[in-house]
């Protein structure tokens, strides 16, 4: 398990939320909030009511939720070392920072952090535990989502930034980036979640133009490292996954004949008429994967899978517990059960039996160079 997202989180993340300190001012007539607050497990010395805190010693609240509904619009909730709760929902636009040793436990709960006011971010938090996982009755089980429970249902947000955070033991994603745009996960260590990063649709309305960088996600036991699906028809499109490591996910699943396994990166569709489209891989890292280092799944036939490209990535050994027509190690997995064409050019990828594995009516552009690669291409008539 690698933990270089944490490491990097002193420097960067302090400035990042001390910039946030420049708050404007309340309305005319209005009640002021402050700009800062605390928030601290252990407020002994909490402050008395009506008189705001500045510092973990004197931290006027407990409960992350009370920080967040006190806090001016704009404003920063700065979370003290110990363990809190989940549940929490960021539904005013702040930037929610942990302290090093901020851990929620999210043991019994749809989510540890779920974000609803769009333009927020959130800093630093260890995110563990999430459970149980039953999608149909709400309990996604995920770490840090960019949706929350509102008044009257879920509730999703656009320009959620997820930065220097750990997510692990969350049985659903460690971050999901469900029905956003223009959201951005950076330099998180996602591992032990049942998949570390996801993009979806999953309230009917697209992920777009997202951004997950520098991240790692590995050995995510139930699928894959860095998912990209649609599930509801509203797309998952123009996302940029780049500079990631992903590897060993999905190797608690079954071995071959009954393989269902996690990739480093996985494109994917069940529906008729999903869209999953220019979408750009590059600079990332793969290896040991269940299923291949990337993987297209174009399950149903009418799917739009146009304009993704798979650039610049190392991929080492991966399919390990194999796919759809291919039982052997393959760097690059390629499904469709509808015409694919997909541009595949200037990776660098093995040692593995197939180079790239082709199922279905798919086209590869492009050249890659292969390190004790027994076949460069291998091939299946139907996905």
């Amino acid at each position: 398990m690698k933990s270089r997202s944490r490491t990097l989180f002193g420097g960067l993340a302090v400035a990042l939320f001390a910039a946030t300190f420049l708050i404007a001012a309340a309305p005319a007539g209005a009640t002021p909030r402050p700009g800062v607050v605390f928030v601290s497990a252990h407020n002994s010395q909490a402050t008395s009511a009506g008189h705001f805190d500045d510092e973990c010693a004197h931290a006027q609240f407990s409960a992350i939720q009370d920080g967040i509904e006190a806090v001016a619009n704009g404003g920063t909730v700065v979370v003290c070392p110990g363990t809190y709760p989940g549940l929490v929902t960021v539904d005013r636009r702040v930037t929610l920072a942990g302290l090093r040793g901020a851990t929620i436990d999210a043991k019994g709960d749809a989510y540890g952090i779920g974000v609803t006011a769009s333009w927020s971010n959130v800093v630093g938090f260890k995110v563990e535990n999430a459970s149980p996982l039953k999608p149909a009755k709400g309990k996604l089980a995920d770490g840090i989502a960019t949706l929350g429970l509102g008044a009257t249902g879920p509730v999703a947000a656009n320009h959620v930034n997820i930065l220097f955070n750990e997510v692990t033991g969350n049985l659903g994603s460690g971050i999901d980036i469900n029905s956003s745009s223009h959201s951005a996960a950076l330099f998180n260590n996602a591992h032990d979640n049942g998949v570390g990063i996801n993009l979806a649709d999953d309230l009917n309305l697209p992920a777009n133009h997202n951004l997950v960088a520098f991240n790692t996600t590995d050995e995510n036991f139930g699928g894959c490292g860095i998912a990209l699906a649609d599930h509801s028809g509203a797309g998952v499109n123009d996302n940029l996954i780049q500079f990631n490591t992903s590897d060993n996910n999905g190797l608690s699943t079954a071995t071959a004949p009954d393989a269902s396994a996690g990739s480093g990166v996985i494109l994917a569709s069940p529906i008729p008429g999903g869209v999953v489209k220019g979408n750009s891989i590059t600079f990332n890292e793969f290896s040991g994967n269940g299923h291949g280092g990337v993987v297209v799944h174009a399950h149903a036939p009418g799917t739009d899978f146009s304009g993704n490209s798979v650039m610049y990535n190392r991929i080492g050994t991966n399919n390990v517990r194999t796919d759809e027509n291919d039982l052997e190690t393959t760097g690059i997995y390629l499904g469709s059960a509808g015409p694919l064409t997909i541009r595949v050019a200037s990776n660098v990828i093995g040692p593995d039996y197939y180079g790239v594995f082709t199922s279905g009516p798919v086209t590869v552009k492009g050249t890659n160079s292969y390190v004790q690669v027994k076949h460069e291409l291998g091939t299946s008539p139907t996905f």
